[in-house]
This record gives structure tokens, C-alpha cells and sequence, in this order.
């Protein structure tokens, strides 16, 4: 009994510690042993999860809440992996609701949302095209802002994914468009012809999680991961630039436009050390009326090391079509399987974002 109780007490201080955020990563080690042992152990920490999400839960400001049905988890012995899988699934539905109270990272907002795939009535939108317009999550904070002009964009990337990156996207082409050199949350820059709206410094962090900016004291550090449970999968998108091209795109003269990227990705350890997929998005938006609509975009990926020590340096190129008024550029991390489903402790990072606007063959203009 007393190896049993000391056992237990070990669960809970290892959890607490977690739970203040004071843990180091001897404790995440030590308590995924346990976890990972006796699910005596995995009872007990999700005891702890249910009793500190309530907490946190009735301080939130949630319109709806419906509770979840507390089951008993059968865990069969063979395999055991599978019977780590099963606790998993019901430790995250807690940790969601202990997350979803707004947390302020960094000077901007971070939840874990649902997110909620596309069905015909959000295909509607767009005329019945599932790859555009706006997937709308079932998180509040997550919703569009319809104070901003509609933005519509292709693809199945996170960002097109993501209700506060395109937000965000929508925002910078509103503060561009409207000359606010001043705004909160960005730098207004200019770089010749091209006006930008930068978002790096707004996400950057000093080392964390064990991670060092590849180079000078800072990098950029990507938003919490929304989690589609049935898809088993985990994802989250930043808009870093957005770019005002009118008055180089509009040349009679013009040769052709060539957007060229740079960046490196890292990521910290957490409970599941498993790769993740980073991406640079873009896309080539067309202003008019009131609508701001992708007219191109491209989406280049890499899979990242286990190494925390070690950056990935991702570099693609974007063909800028006719007719765009402005640039987004935006940075995604994405994980799928069991390993999603996981809290999201160890953190994305990316760092030396680098692009270049190629006008023609020899003339280079960095952003």
C-alpha cells in the first residue's frame, strides 16, 4: 500500500508541476515513464486534468458547453501501445477544455480549436468549390472578422485552414491598404515600391524549450496547434508578411515577377517526439470591391528532424501571376496520427525568414 501511495504522490507532484508550467524536461520524461507503465497512472493524471479543467472552466466565457460523459477506459493488455493510444484520446478531450480559456502568448491570443472539416453548406460559400473560401471552426475566438472584406483562398493547406491567420491576412492588406503606419501588432516597412506589413517581431521569443534562434537573440514562435481529433490530426498557421505589390505590378513594362523564400523550422520536445510537417504559404491575392480573392498560391513542406538541436532550412520559389495586389506569406506546422492528439509542449519555431522579389533576370529586391 505505501509503494502504492508513494507511487500515486509522484503522479501528482510530477503533474502539478506540469500543470503550472514550472516542469523541466527530467519531469516530462519521468511522468511519460509513468504513464506509460500503469494506467493506474494514466487514471490518476486524468483525475487531475478533469478537476483542474473545471476549474479553469468555469471562469471562461464559453456560450455553450456541453459535458463530456465520464466512461470507463478499458485498456487491453496486448499491445500496449494500443492501450497507450486509448488514454491518450481521453486524457487531450480533458486537456482541451482546460486550454480553451484564452491564454495572451507572446502579445497575441493562442486556444486549441476543434476544427470542424468542410461540409456542403461551407463549401456554399464559394459557389460550391470545397478547396475555397473560409472553413469556419466551432472555437468563438476563432471566427471571421466581419468588420475586414471577405478573403477568398484556394488550396488545403493550414492557413486556409485557420480562421485568426486569415484574420490576420485580411488585417494587413486593410492596414496597407489604408496606410497605417502605426498599427498594433506588425511593423509598417518599405523596401522601394513594395510596402510591407511584418509580423515577425510581434511572434518572437527569446530561447525556450530548449530551443536556441538560429541566429542573434530571437526567433519567431508559431501559435498553439488546433486538433482535429476524428482526422487525428494538429496543425496551426502565422501570417508573417503581407505585401503591397500594386505599384510594381502595375508597371506597362513589367518582366515578370518571381517571389523567392528562405526559412529555417525547429521544434521543442514534447510527450510525443514525432516529426512534424513545416510549410511556407503563399498566395497572390487580387483586390476589388470589397473582396480580396487568391488568384494563385503555392505551398512547399519539410519534415522536420528530431533534433532540437538542429534547424531545417526550407527554400522554394513563387511565380507571381498577372493581375496581384498583394502578397501573403505565411508559415504552417502540421502533425498527424496518434502524436496529434497530444498536448502541444514542446513548441514551432521558425527563424531567418528570407524573401526576395525578383523583377526580371538580374535585379533582386529584398523584403
Amino acid at each position: 500500500m505505501n509503494s502504492t501511495n508513494d507511487f500515486l504522490k509522484e503522479v501528482d507532484s510530477l503533474a502539478v508541476r506540469v500543470l503550472d508550467d514550472i516542469h523541466t524536461p527530467a519531469d516530462m520524461d519521468r511522468l511519460s515513464h509513468l504513464l506509460l507503465a500503469s494506467s493506474q497512472a494514466r487514471s490518476r493524471y486524468a483525475e487531475l486534468m478533469i478537476q483542474d479543467s473545471m476549474l479553469h472552466w468555469e471562469t471562461s466565457e464559453v456560450a455553450e458547453f456541453e459535458q463530456p460523459v465520464q466512461e470507463a477506459i478499458s485498456f487491453p493488455s496486448p499491445p500496449l501501445v494500443a492501450s497507450i493510444a486509448a488514454a491518450v484520446v481521453a486524457v487531450f478531450g480533458v486537456w482541451l477544455l482546460k486550454n480553451d480559456t484564452s491564454k495572451v502568448e507572446n502579445g497575441h491570443v493562442a486556444s486549441n480549436t476543434v476544427y470542424v472539416p468542410a461540409t456542403p453548406q461551407t463549401a456554399s460559400l464559394s459557389g460550391g468549390d470545397p478547396d475555397r473560401q473560409v472553413v469556419k471552426a466551432t472555437d468563438p475566438k476563432a471566427t471571421e472578422d466581419t468588420a475586414l472584406a471577405v478573403l477568398e483562398v484556394d488550396g488545403k493547406s493550414p492557413f486556409t485552414r485557420s480562421a485568426e491567420a486569415r484574420n490576420e491576412a485580411r488585417r494587413g492588406i486593410r492596414i496597407l491598404d489604408d496606410k497605417k503606419r502605426f498599427a498594433d501588432g506588425g511593423l509598417f516597412q518599405f523596401h522601394g515600391e513594395v510596402i510591407g506589413w511584418n509580423r515577425e517581431e510581434h511572434l518572437s521569443v527569446p530561447a525556450e524549450q530548449g530551443i536556441l534562434p538560429l541566429e542573434g537573440d530571437d526567433m519567431i514562435k508559431l501559435s498553439r496547434m488546433s486538433i482535429d481529433v476524428p482526422g487525428q490530426s494538429a496543425e496551426s498557421s502565422e501570417t508573417l508578411r503581407v505585401l503591397d505589390l500594386r505599384d510594381v505590378s502595375r508597371k506597362e513594362d513589367d518582366p515578370g515577377l518571381r517571389l523567392s523564400t528562405s526559412v529555417y523550422f525547429n521544434q521543442g520536445v514534447g510527450l510525443a517526439h514525432g516529426s512534424t510537417e513545416f510549410s511556407v504559404t503563399v498566395h497572390a491575392i487580387s483586390s476589388s470591391e470589397g473582396v480580396d480573392r487568391s488568384i494563385g498560391h503555392k505551398q512547399s513542406s519539410i519534415n522536420s528532424d528530431l533534433n532540437p538541436a538542429t534547424w531545417e532550412e526550407l527554400a522554394s520559389d513563387f511565380e507571381i501571376p498577372d493581375g496581384t495586389d498583394y502578397l501573403l506569406v505565411a508559415l504552417n506546422a502540421r502533425k498527424e496520427g496518434s502524436q496529434a492528439l497530444l498536448p502541444d509542449f514542446g513548441g514551432h519555431y521558425a527563424d531567418q525568414l528570407r524573401l526576395n522579389l525578383i523583377l526580371g533576370e538580374n535585379e533582386s529586391l529584398p523584403l
